[in-house]
């Protein structure tokens, strides 16, 4: 799919089956202890506030392999799902650029001290992905 000539479509989600999902296994990203605990401790508290992206035809996971582990690890059974008619291809690149951008940002991190400082206070930092020490580094 050349990108001069991507449709746009309206997205869809549905609810699907974890077991009828299928995790990358080209996926390039590893998710150490700290990011699987941290994705769980959001999804405890916040359920699932983002689709899993899938590939059409297969179900291949393009975007959220960890958030599934952790679905699954917490004994969940569905999830919501955006099923993207994409080629092999494609939706490799897709799940590689979804990674890298979210990485390209940075923090604020006066504004994010701040935040994390309000979250602390009102005993609201659980599930957001910043253990006690690096909310206590942030604010010190």
């Amino acid at each position: 799919m050349n990108s001069a000539n991507v449709e746009r479509h309206a997205l869809h989600t549905q609810r699907l089956a974890l077991s009828a999902l299928t995790l990358d296994p080209s996926n390039p990203r590893i998710h150490p202890t700290q990011n699987r605990e941290a994705i769980a401790a959001s999804l405890k508290r916040f359920g699932q506030t983002e689709p899993l992206i899938i590939q059409r035809g297969t179900r291949r996971v393009i975007a959220g392999n960890a958030r599934l582990q952790a679905m699954q690890a917490l004994g969940w059974t569905e999830c919501t799902v955006i099923e993207l008619d994409i080629e092999n291809l494609e939706a490799k690149a897709l799940g590689i650029a979804l990674n890298r951008t979210a990485e390209l940002a940075d923090w604020d991190d006066s504004v994010l001290a701040n935040l994390l400082l309000v979250l602390r206070t009102d005993g609201a930092v659980v599930g957001v992905g910043f253990s006690r020490g690096e909310v206590d580094s942030a604010l010190f």
